[in-house]
């Protein structure tokens, strides 16, 4: 019987991993990362994949202008054939390698890597080669803020393609373990780089900026949220539009962006039959093997949805949940009203989203991945506000909503049915 072969985990300690924070970052690398990072770099050279990790979640990276090396990566992650990629840049100076030569950064985009690379933000730039239309004109393309994802690069000085580093609709990688969990001995993954947790805990917030003008009248159109929010990119734009007259409309998903809407149903998307031009536009993600719900307390979500039992009790609804999934994980938040509904038996297992968005975003993949490691029969998260990172929080948990998360029990869309939504009186 043939031995499946593993792939290597190289730990990768980050004492003594620093740079100062530029456009240009310029690193210090410490003696002892030199050897792994060597081996990574040629392997990225050589046409495999390497695992490693950004701020955000794992990535598994290959280099962008190695058509086979792209391939590799579909491949491995068994990913649809029109779902891009996002390529990381180690600086602006490679930046600029993919890019045509006539481009300009406009204003707008040169104060957002300003402020926000490196760093959770993906920015829309023309491509240098398109394919033909209807195909994307534009690359999607970011300046990770991790130290050793930026010393890779760097070392291997080649831009990386880099989606999570997991198989296509499974829940993100926020740790090495994850990866090994899930891609160990994949045909050409040749290796994957330790750096422990991952800061942030979902991708990058992404953001197509080519529509701006100045002096007022285009638009800024956020095509997926993520470690970055709107409002965070808002303030950049009207700051911008101040300095140069005008204004500009942010746009969510392509419709009128509306802060803090705690909606109970997912509002629908535009319908666009185009090809994707960046992740997350329309295939399931993010998805256990196991049902996952997601609930809407009340004290958040206040308005009652249009059709929902007449005893909305959390105690009703776990109940309810509970006659066809006996065992259940709750993702909750700690000391929240929901969270206290539930002590004692209501659910068998708990892992906490921490105390608002942000710990929720660093805890939600890992905890889904933990819940279903535990056995659990269904898993249960408690929604937030979508104020800052909530609204990234809440499209990854509103995309998991059903389970089935392997490649072969993929649809397109929104992922996320609204039967899985419950709202909760507490």
């Amino acid at each position: 019987m043939t031995t499946k072969p593993t792939t290597p985990i190289y730990p990768c300690p980050l004492s003594g991993l620093s740079y100062e924070r530029s456009t240009s970052p310029v690193l210090s690398i410490p003696d002892e990362l030199k050897p792994a990072l060597s081996a990574a770099a040629a392997h990225l050279r050589a046409g495999r994949t390497v695992a490693f990790p950004t701020e955000t979640v794992y990535g598994l990276g290959a280099h962008s202008l190695d058509p086979d090396a792209v391939k590799r990566v579909y491949a491995i992650k068994r990913r649809p054939a029109d779902n891009p990629l996002i390529i990381h840049v180690g600086g602006m100076d490679m930046l600029r390698r993919l890019v045509p030569a006539s481009y300009e950064l406009s204003e707008l985009y040169a104060a957002l890597t300003d402020t926000f690379w490196p760093g959770p933000l993906t920015l829309l730039f023309p491509s240098t080669n398109p394919p033909p239309p209807p195909a994307p004109q534009t690359n999607a393309i970011r300046m990770p803020a991790h130290p050793l994802a930026l010393a890779l690069i760097q070392t291997a000085d080649l831009p990386v393609s880099a989606p999570s580093a997991n198989s296509s609709g499974r829940p993100s990688p926020t740790q090495a373990q994850h990866v090994k969990n899930d891609l160990d001995g994949s045909e050409g993954l040749g290796c994957i780089l330790d750096g422990g947790a991952c800061g942030v805990g979902v991708e990058s917030t992404v953001v197509d900026g080519l529509a701006w003008r100045k002096g007022g009248g285009g638009s800024v159109n956020v095509l997926r949220p993520g470690g970055l929010g709107v409002e965070d990119v808002a303030r950049v734009v009207r700051a911008v539009d101040e300095k140069y007259g005008g204004s500009t409309q942010i746009l969510l998903h392509g419709r009128p962006w509306v802060p803090n809407a705690n909606a109970t149903e997912p509002a629908p998307k535009p319908k666009d039959d185009a090809p994707p031009s960046t992740p997350g536009m329309k295939y399931r993600h993010y998805s256990p093997r196991i049902p996952v719900f997601l609930l809407l307390p009340s004290n958040v979500f206040p308005t009652r949805p249009r059709i929902s039992p007449s005893d909305s009790s959390a105690a009703s609804v776990v109940a309810a949940i509970r006659a066809k999934n006996p065992r259940l994980g709750f993702l909750g938040f700690e000391g929240s009203p929901l969270s206290k509904a539930l002590e004692g038996d209501a659910v068998a297992v708990r892992h906490s989203l921490g105390k608002d968005a942000a710990s929720a975003a660093q805890n939600l993949f890992g905890g889904m991945l933990a819940l279903e490691q535990e056995g659990v029969d269904a898993i249960l998260i408690e929604g937030c506000s979508d104020d800052g990172l909530g609204l990234a929080v809440m499209e990854r948990a509103g995309k998991a909503v059903g389970g089935g998360g392997v490649s072969g029990a993929l649809g397109q869309g929104e992922g996320a049915s609204a039967s899985g939504r419950l709202w909760v009186q507490v």
